[in-house]
């Protein structure tokens, strides 16, 4: 890498204190180094995150890297976008499911990552997603997730347990223990997928995931063959059925996404989609989760630098 300063965004909240422990070893690695960089936290309101970078002078310098979990580097990225830098980010994952550091094949732990990051990456573009809901363009490295996936997320951030795993490292059980809660909770959900000339409607949606690499929930392959390297996102629709074996076949399809089950699994890889949904559901960006008043989702993907 020609350049060689570095703007480290460290969130204190993410893994439980998980990114605070990890950046005490980088600064010390850093210094030992004599390498040239500044570091800034990032704050609950996003807006106070946006106004830390447009402060900073020169920041077109830097090299960001980012200390967090999933919803940290999509925060920082949105902002990025939104105010059309075009700084290349590093990212060190401290957070509970890191789905993106398996993406682009980091080093697992936040030390490795750094050293991976100054040492060996290179800037390379990467497929982001850009989503038209309703009215509000959003981007995501990882999915966008109705339904079933995203009711999960809403009880894994809700949860005290969350904190306590983050704590021993294994916050990404957190999404396995809800996972059977969810199976029950969650009421089917109609939706209306539009790609290129073709149209489906699918009545009875139980999970509908858009994914940009392979992985969700903390490491399930959903999608073996997508590839963040490629400018294309994949579908997954799984319909719920009246079977008495749904929620076993449900759980095979889910954890190998194999097809010899009875459960109907539709998987489409699309440049640009449409969603029409006209449904008050749980929604997940990036493993952040809220409740939307759906009406219509627009999909397609734009390029960013990344060092990987």
């Amino acid at each position: 890498m020609s350049k060689k300063n570095f703007l480290f965004i460290i969130n204190p909240s993410a893994g439980n204190g998980r990114s605070m422990s990890a950046w005490k070893n980088i600064e010390a690695d850093l210094k030992k180094n004599n390498v040239n960089y500044i570091s800034r936290y990032t704050f609950q309101a996003n807006n106070s995150t946006q106004e830390l970078l447009l402060r900073l002078k020169n920041i077109d310098d830097y090299i960001i890297v980012v200390l967090g979990g999933d919803g940290t580097i999509n925060n920082i990225l949105n902002i990025l976008i939104k105010y059309n830098f075009k700084n290349p980010v590093g990212y060190i994952p401290c957070g509970s499911g890191n789905d993106f550091a398996r993406a682009i094949d980091l080093p697992p732990t936040p030390l490795k990552a750094w050293h991976h990051i100054y040492n060996n990456a290179v800037v390379k573009d990467i497929c982001v997603g850009r989503a038209k809901i309703n009215d509000d363009y959003h981007y995501f490295l990882n999915n966008i997730g109705l339904g079933f996936d995203a009711r999960i997320v809403e009880l894994a951030n809700g949860s005290h347990l969350k904190n306590v795993l983050n704590k021993i490292h294994l916050g990404g059980l957190v999404y396995g223990m809800f996972f059977l809660n969810s199976l029950f909770i969650q009421k089917p959900f109609s939706i209306d997928c539009n790609k290129l000339n073709s149209s489906k409607k699918y009545k009875r949606t139980f999970l509908c995931t858009i994914t940009n690499h392979p992985f969700f929930g903390g490491g399930v392959k959903i999608a073996p063959d997508a590839s963040i390297f490629r400018k294309a996102l994949d579908i997954i629709i799984i319909e719920k059925s009246s079977n008495i074996n749904f929620t076993v076949n449900f759980l095979k399809t889910i954890l190998s996404m194999s097809t010899d089950t009875s459960v109907k699994c539709h998987h489409h890889t699309v440049k640009k989609m449409i969603l029409n949904v006209n449904n008050k559901l749980p929604i997940h960006i990036d493993g952040e989760s809220s409740y939307e008043d759906i009406k219509q989702i627009r999909f397609d993907t734009i390029w960013f630098p990344f060092l990987v």
